[in-house]
């Protein structure tokens, strides 16, 4: 008799830990979903980022920026606008470099943290081949 009732403890507690570890297994889930879709949008700005880049290194220092008053006016450029410009677009391609590096370093935290969050779903999951990548 007290086997029997034993079992029957055993049998709610076992349901109660699977439906536990389908609730962790749908968070570990949700969680990945959610690093990919911020690795995504890192990604993205990262790409909008090294193509200004890109724009900024292959203009042309030497010309006046189009529709700017000196040309309209007919007037040439005064060497000290050309170099306050040129200064200026190093500025930029600086700071679009450290702004890259910056979003680069978070993409690579974001994808650490989410191969983490796959190992963890794998030993969620015992005799399954999951691969979430």
């Amino acid at each position: 008799m007290k086997l029997l009732f034993l079992g029957l403890l055993l049998i709610p507690v076992s349901v109660f830990a699977a439906a536990d570890n389908g609730k962790q297994i749908l968070d570990m889930e949700a969680a990945i979903a959610q690093q990919q879709q911020e690795q995504q949008i890192l990604f993205q700005q990262f790409q909008m980022l090294q193509e200004l880049r890109r724009h900024e290194i292959t203009q042309d220092d030497q010309v006046a920026p189009a529709g700017s008053d000196m040309i309209t006016s007919g007037e040439a450029p005064k060497y000290e606008d050309l170099a306050e410009q040129r200064k200026e677009r190093t500025e930029r391609i600086h700071r679009y470099t450290d702004e890259l590096n910056e979003l680069y370093t978070r993409y690579q935290e974001t994808e650490n943290e989410r191969r983490a969050l796959i190992e963890q779903l794998n030993g969620l999951k015992p005799g399954e081949d999951t691969s979430a990548e």
